[in-house]
């Protein structure tokens, strides 16, 4: 259980980490971009701003052996729901105002305020990049693209590598590479991009939550 709850937390990491991409080598300090380079990164950053909703299963494996399945949907703004098939029990849901980590065999639920979490700069309206992100390489290539990025707050926190089918652009795997070397790739399996959501699916009303839950505020 514990190896199917690290896995959660890792491909939850890399959907975080996608919203901070950095503008500008001026705003992040890394080596110089050449114009073709700093180019692919402005056109992921305009993918991210457009995507309206994302619909698709998922493939996780790592380099330690651990496998998972599931099905991701985000809705721009404040919508996302990441689920994995049994036997893992985690269900993480963003509904517009909180985040929701519930344990369905536990019934056990935590709550946090979604503009409190890194989450928030993925599913706003508006994805603004900040500071504390680095462009590590760039790699273009037979209708591949391949940005690599780390946090500068935390270089030891590892990197992680976003994988876009080029023409059109469109999101198709990621990989995070963790503090300890181990590298976890996500592929997103017949992805669908700007689709309808039916928004129930953003709701937990009819969630058996027990006496374990936790609520977060300022």
């Amino acid at each position: 259980m514990q190896s199917m709850r690290a896995l959660f937390a890792t491909a939850v990491m890399v959907l975080l980490i996608v919203a901070n991409a950095p503008t500008s080598q001026a705003a992040t300090g890394l080596a110089v971009l050449s114009p073709d380079e700093a180019a692919a990164v402005h056109r992921v950053v305009r993918y991210l701003n457009d995507l309206s909703t994302l619909r698709a299963r998922f493939v996780q494996v790592s380099s330690n052996g651990t496998y998972a399945e599931g099905e991701v949907v985000v809705e721009r703004p404040g919508h996302m729901r990441f689920e994995y098939d049994a036997p893992n029990p985690v269900l993480l849901i963003a509904d517009g105002l909180n985040l929701l980590y519930y344990d369905r065999d536990l019934k056990q639920a935590s709550f946090l305020p979604l503009w409190e979490t890194p989450l928030w700069f993925l599913i706003r309206e508006d994805v603004q990049l900040s500071d504390d992100t680095q462009v590590v390489a760039v790699e273009q290539g037979q209708g591949v693209l391949k940005i690599t990025l780390r946090n500068t707050d935390s270089i030891d926190a590892g990197s992680v590598t976003l994988i876009f089918e080029d023409s059109p652009l469109a999101l198709r795997k990621w990989e995070l590479v963790d503090a300890q070397g181990i590298a976890t790739q996500v592929s997103l399996i017949n992805p669908e991009y700007d689709v309808p959501i039916d928004p129930k699916i953003f709701t937990y009303d009819d969630l058996q939550i027990g006496s374990g839950t936790r609520r977060q505020s300022r």
